[in-house]
C-alpha cells in the first residue's frame, strides 16, 4: 500500500506538489492515519462509511473501536505500528458478521510531514470479507493476535471442525467443565460476542443462517 502511494506521488510531474492525503482519498479500501494515542488524523470515504454503518465508533477526535477491537486492543496495534512493526489482526464485526483484516504500518515521516500530521503516524488499512482464508490460517492469526494458550487453540480447532462440546472433552482428555472453561477463555481474549460468532470466523466465511 505505501509503495503505492509512494509511486504515485513520484510518477507526477516535475513542479508538482503531491499531496499525499489526497492520493489516500482517492483510493477505494478504507483506510485511516492515526497517532498511537488513537487520534484519528484522516479517513478517506470507505472509512467513513465503515464509521457510518457502525462497523467502528469515533468519539472526540478518537478511535474508539474497529470491529471487535476496543481501544485498549487499538492502542495496543498502533503502539506496535508506530515503533516500526507492521501487524495484521483479524477483525469481525457485529450484527452483520462481515469478516475480514485490519493491517497497520508506520507511515513514513515524509508522506506525514507533506500532509501536515505530527509524527509518529500510523496507516490503518481494512482488508473486508476474504473468505480465501483458510481455517487453519484464521485460528493461527487469532492464536497470534489473542495469545491463545495451545489448549485453547486445540479446542477452537476440534469446535470450529463442528465437533460438540462433549466429543472435544474426550478428544482432548478432558473434562467438559474444563472445555467450557476453555470456551470462556477464548471468548474474553478474542472479545467475540458468541461462541457462534467465533466459530463463524474461523470457517468458510459463510453468513449465518436466519
Amino acid at each position: 500500500m505505501l509503495q503505492a502511494i509512494h509511486s504515485d506521488i513520484s510518477s507526477r510531474p516535475p513542479g508538482f506538489h503531491a499531496q499525499p492525503h489526497l492520493v489516500l482519498a482517492a483510493l477505494p479500501q478504507p483506510l485511516l492515519v492515526l497517532l498511537p494515542d488513537r487520534r484519528l488524523l484522516f479517513a478517506n470515504a470507505s472509512a467513513e462509511h465503515l464509521l457510518a454503518d457502525n462497523l467502528g465508533q469515533e468519539r472526540a477526535g478518537h478511535l474508539m473501536r474497529l470491529g471487535q477491537l476496543d481501544a485498549p486492543h487499538l492502542a495496543e496495534v498502533l503502539a506496535l505500528a508506530a515503533a516500526g512493526s507492521s501487524s495484521r489482526t483479524g477483525l469481525w464485526f457485529t450484527p452483520s458478521l462481515t469478516t475480514g483484516w485490519l493491517h497497520a504500518a508506520p507511515l513514513p515521516p515524509a508522506i506525514a510531514l507533506a500532509s501536515d500530521w505530527p509524527l509518529p503516524c500510523v496507516l490503518v488499512a481494512v482488508h473486508l470479507d476474504q473468505p480465501g482464508l483458510t481455517q487453519a490460517a484464521r485460528i493461527d492469526a487469532l492464536t497470534r493476535q489473542c495469545r491463545l494458550s495451545q489448549a485453547e487453540r486445540h479446542v477452537l480447532m476440534l469446535l470450529a471442525d463442528g465437533e460438540p462440546v462433549d466429543a472435544t472433552s474426550r478428544h482432548l482428555g478432558l473434562c467438559v467443565s474444563t472445555v467450557r472453561s476453555h470456551v470462556r477463555n477464548l471468548l474474553g481474549k478474542t472479545q467475540a460476542p458468541t461462541l457462534m460468532q467465533l466459530l463463524r470466523w474461523v470457517g468458510s466465511g459463510q453468513a449465518l443462517p436466519h
